[in-house]
């Protein structure tokens, strides 16, 4: 498939937070995100709940392209996706 249609395929969750994921979740898939969006590689956070933050001066602009989620809701896809990758 080619890049448009798996961004098509992608979609952008973020929360009040700044806080960035994507659906379906995976942390190559966060990385993947970012190139889309252009953000730098200094803007992930790594860990037991990896997402990305959103620059403020880009927020408008990102969160255009997001659904808009809370926080809880952040947590939950980034779980539920770590849950998967650790089955696969």
């Amino acid at each position: 498939m080619d890049a448009a249609g798996d961004q098509a395929l992608t979609r952008y969750v973020c929360d009040d937070a700044r806080h960035l994921v994507c659906e379906p979740y995976s942390v190559s898939g966060l990385h993947e995100m970012a190139r889309a969006l252009g953000l730098g590689r200094h803007w992930f956070h790594g860990g037991r709940l990896a997402h990305y933050d959103i620059p403020v001066g880009r927020r408008e602009e990102i969160e255009a392209r997001c659904q808009r989620v809370g926080r809880r809701d952040i947590v939950r896809i980034i779980r539920g996706g770590a849950a998967h990758e650790a089955t696969a």
